[in-house]
């Protein structure tokens, strides 16, 4: 993973170029994933080049709901790296998204009444707009589209921990949709 993100940041260097500055450093957090029973998210990015940003993602949800006698969860801890394409330059304006990630997941009682946990992994796009709320202020909006690996238990319920079976296969999926409040630094 050290290798890959280190890799990552100077491929995204043109030569001839220095654009690695203090202030092209940033940190949000996607307001979304709040409501998404808690989810406790963070993102850190630099600017490699004046359209390139190199970002790191988690997520973490250790909260388990109990709402009359039906049991809620949506437990998960997830990383993600990525890059970002600015069109116009670095956090302003259009951007095109790729990343790649990993997840372990416990979801249940919230679409349906089963529960499934498992791990998953792959690589998705997606595409947003940032608008400037002030000179370090950013309100990025976006959505994607992920498609990778997962391999999950799917059990009768979230309390009971009946096996219904197991499972693994491909998956294609909307992601990151994010109303993201953004610092640069």
């Amino acid at each position: 993973m050290k290798r890959l993100f280190l890799f990552a940041a100077f491929a995204l260097v043109l030569p001839g170029t220095t654009y690695i500055y203090g202030q092209n450093m940033h940190v949000s957090a996607n307001l979304l994933d709040y409501l998404n029973l808690g989810t406790i998210n963070g993102e850190f990015g630099l600017s490699t080049a004046p359209n390139w940003t190199f970002y790191i993602r988690g997520r973490y949800n250790p909260f388990t709901f109990q709402f009359n006698d039906k049991q809620v969860q949506n437990r998960v801890a997830a990383g993600t790296i990525g890059v970002r394409y600015w069109f116009w330059y670095s956090n302003s304006g259009w951007f095109l998204d790729a990343n790649l990630g990993c997840a372990r997941y416990n979801t249940g009682g919230i679409i349906d009444r089963y529960a499934y946990e498992g791990d998953a992994v792959g690589a998705g796009v997606g595409v947003g707009y940032a608008f400037m709320i002030s000179s370090r202020w950013n309100l990025n909006v976006g959505v994607g589209l992920q498609g990778g690996y997962t391999s999950y238990t799917k059990y009768g319920c979230p309390a009971c921990g009946k096996v219904l079976g197991k499972y693994e296969g491909g998956y294609l999926i909307p992601s990151n949709i994010m109303v993201q409040l953004l610092r640069v630094l």
